[in-house]
């Protein structure tokens, strides 16, 4: 799919909505997706996507035991400063129905108090795990990330998330990790350009 970028409305109460950083892309599964900034409005769809997870994918994400996510905790993902932070979300849209979305990944990153790298996070729901949905999520993220000047990514990533570990290693990234507890402190420094490349 194009590699250009397309515009969606929305906006952000008080902060414009970054519209032209919606892009869709085809993942190496021949999923269609689109790639595209969270909304004040999207905690619904936010909902629905944290409820979709298995219990294992809500404790790989936020390395703790729960069975929901609530709603404060909801809210601080629609709820972003584009300055400085960044939530993207996986969309499949309904053919028949464009307006009909189902939110299938989340990717983010938050500013670290560096002012240099950011920490990033994603999870990807489980029916469509394995189908390079988290590799076009990280590639994004890593191409705004870029052209937002930062350096690199820290992460915290479970010793047992190989899947994880493999994607993060597979992005060519200058890599420090340090094992505490069942947790791997990782920090990820960026090489070469900003290009948005096809993930391999």
């Amino acid at each position: 799919m194009g590699k250009g970028f397309i515009e969606t409305g929305g906006d952000k109460g008080g902060q414009e909505y970054p519209e032209h950083l919606a892009i869709h892309r085809t993942t190496r599964s021949s999923q269609e997706i689109l790639l595209r900034p969270v909304r004040i409005s999207d905690e619904p769809l936010i909902k629905e996507f944290f409820y979709s997870l298995s219990d294992e994918s809500l404790y790989t994400r936020f390395i703790s035991a729960r069975r929901n996510v609530p709603r404060e905790v909801r809210q601080e993902f629609v709820a972003v400063d584009y300055s400085r932070d960044m939530v993207i979300l996986a969309v499949v849209e309904d053919k028949g129905e464009p307006e009909q979305e189902t939110v299938v990944g989340v990717g983010q990153y938050s500013l670290n108090p560096d002012m240099h790298t950011s920490e990033v996070a994603l999870v990807v729901r489980d029916d469509f795990q394995g189908k390079g949905v988290g590799s076009e999520l990280l590639h994004y993220l890593t191409y705004l990330a870029k052209r937002q000047g930062l350096l690199g990514f820290s992460a915290e990533v479970l010793v047992t998330n190989r899947p994880m570990m493999a994607l993060f290693e597979g992005m060519g990234f200058e890599i420090e990790k340090r094992r505490e507890e069942g947790v791997f402190e990782m920090r990820m420094t960026f090489g070469g350009g900003c290009e948005l490349l096809r993930p391999s």
